[in-house]
């Protein structure tokens, strides 16, 4: 009599186990076939494709049904992440300031909730600060983002130059206040980065960059940085 209870309780385990697969297996797919063409437009874009205004600016709209959705599969939000960003690239703040306007404050949005998904993400908080810094430039806001994103990925090079893309267009403000981080970034790249994609960075220095990464330059050494004044034949 026991040994048939317990085979009992055996096939109701496996049966609510098999059901509670089926079921996250069925949302999943409900996922994939829902943002299905969020992701094929972001592909795109991430290729280099060609894609039209308008349609970037449709699928970028849809992002929210990721949020609306609560999906915090990391494919389907970085896919929502590269449209929003693309859309707000293609907005000119000059010719449609209300275009603009809600480009950058959706951006924000959908990326706050990125964070909410993938707390540990480097890009994606490089991202936030970038966009909010279009937005208002917060110093000491900003350089909590980017203070985290340093921090989450110290040595990614990718990365690293990435972020050198954007220190080069910050205000003294946000440098300063983010100067430990700043100074984190800029001793990598110059100790460690491909000597051709270092010079391909800092080809142009912004004014209010220059004195912190000439300085960084010479704490580092002729040792390190002698190798930059090598031909790049690449």
């Amino acid at each position: 009599m026991f040994g048939s209870r317990s085979v009992s309780v055996t096939r109701v385990v496996f049966v609510v186990v098999t059901v509670a697969f089926a079921v996250l297996a069925g949302r999943e797919l409900y996922a994939s076939i829902r943002t299905a063409s969020i992701s094929i437009v972001a592909e795109r874009i991430e290729r280099g494709g060609t894609v039209a205004d308008d349609v970037v600016a449709k699928y970028a709209s849809r992002s929210i049904e990721v949020v609306d959705g609560h999906y915090c599969r990391s494919d389907i939000v970085a896919a929502g992440v590269t449209l929003v960003l693309a859309q707000l690239d293609r907005q000119n703040v000059n010719v449609n300031y209300d275009a603009w306007a809600a480009a950058a404050s959706g951006a924000r949005q959908y990326l706050r909730y990125a964070l909410s998904c993938m707390p540990t993400n480097s890009n994606f908080w490089l991202r936030l600060a970038a966009v909010q810094s279009t937005i208002a430039e917060d110093p000491v806001s900003i350089a909590g983002m980017m203070k985290r994103s340093v921090v989450l990925a110290p040595h990614d090079e990718m990365m690293v130059l990435t972020r050198f893309y954007f220190w080069n267009d910050f205000t003294d403000a946000t440098l300063a206040a983010a100067k430990r981080a700043l100074d984190s970034d800029l001793t990598t790249m110059l100790k460690l980065g491909d000597r051709c994609r270092v010079n391909a960075a800092i080809k142009e220095i912004s004014p209010q960059l220059r004195p912190i990464f000439d300085r960084s330059w010479a704490s580092v050494g002729d040792g390190a940085t002698a190798r930059f004044r090598q031909r790049c034949s690449r």
